[in-house]
């Protein structure tokens, strides 16, 4: 099945100009480190942040299902700055109430969600410090899923990057360290630049980490196989009950002969699907979370144009 990444883009008019303009209806607050730490944020604040984005969320779920999909990525942002902040102000019941309502309408109406915490979020990074922000970034998601009612599984992805390049060892040794709760969850995406699907396979024979394959990075540092190759060797990572997570996107058209920068930006819309993948979201085999800048708009557009089941 397909799904959609974090958002839902809505087009809306200007009265005035009668210009088109696209709003997220997720209404997702932030919270700014340089701000909190001046004491700019009060705890309620802070606290009504994070019941305002996990209430959101809620909202959405309905939206999305009743749209046809059944698979969404919820932003790694839900609870920003938590790392950082008293645990008292995410880890009450209420909050802990509203992610048992999103774990009740996921789980009752045959839904994925999975996450995919951000860039800093480096377990074989050199510096300390880093990996231990890495372990609590991923053990504050691992336990929303928990109060979530979500079963320690990677079919609810935590979803994360190799990180620094040459580092396996590292990475190997940081994951055998992660709470049971984080790392029965988590699996580790091929990226552009450093950890391609091969070395990622060494990771997962070591560590039984699945893969979740971008067929975009691919591209970029295939690790001398083929597309065929790393789809078929990626699918066979995962466990029998839990289809394989993929994602999708592509590079613009116009960018097709740009730099190295430019055409690994994601693309507005999905222009072209790898044959495997196709096959595969064709026979309901594999799940695959579509990265395109246009978020619902596109997985749409690209269902409709190749004919994709949602």
């Amino acid at each position: 099945m397909l799904g959609i990444c974090c958002h839902w883009l809505r087009e809306e008019v200007k009265p005035k100009s009668g210009q088109k303009i696209l709003v997220n209806e997720m209404e997702e607050r932030s919270l700014q480190l340089g701000r909190y730490r001046s004491g700019k944020y009060a705890p309620d604040y802070i606290r009504k942040t994070y019941l305002h984005n996990v209430d959101s969320l809620a909202r959405m779920l309905p939206k999305i299902r009743s749209s046809g999909v059944r698979l969404f990525r919820m932003s790694s942002a839900l609870l920003p700055l938590a790392d950082q902040v008293d645990r008292s102000l995410w880890d009450n019941e209420h909050l802990i109430s509203s992610l048992k309502k999103v774990g009740d309408f996921v789980k009752s109406n045959g839904m994925r969600l999975t996450t995919h915490p951000g860039q800093f979020c480096v377990l074989s990074s050199d510096s300390e410090t880093v990996v231990v922000n890495a372990f609590r970034e991923l053990s504050i998601h691992a336990w929303m899923m928990d109060c979530m009612g979500l079963e320690v599984s990677p079919k609810w992805a935590i979803n994360i990057h190799g990180g620094k390049m040459n580092k396996t060892e590292a990475l190997l040794n940081r994951i055998d360290k992660l709470p049971e709760n984080v790392r029965g969850r988590l699996t580790l995406e091929n990226d552009e630049s450093c950890y391609n699907v091969i070395d990622l396979l060494e990771v997962y024979q070591r560590s039984g980490i699945p893969i979740c394959f971008d067929t975009h990075h691919h591209v970029f540092n295939d690790g001398g196989i083929s597309t065929d190759e790393a789809h078929a060797a990626t699918a066979e990572t995962w466990p029998i009950d839990v289809k394989p997570l993929q994602h999708i996107s592509n590079t613009e058209p116009s960018l097709s002969n740009g730099s190295f920068s430019d055409r690994r930006k994601h693309s507005d819309m999905i222009h072209y699907v790898t044959q495997p993948q196709l096959e595969g979201l064709m026979n309901d085999e594999i799940d695959v979370e579509v990265e395109c800048k246009m978020k619902n708009i596109g997985v749409f557009k690209m269902a409709q144009d190749f004919n994709i089941p949602l």
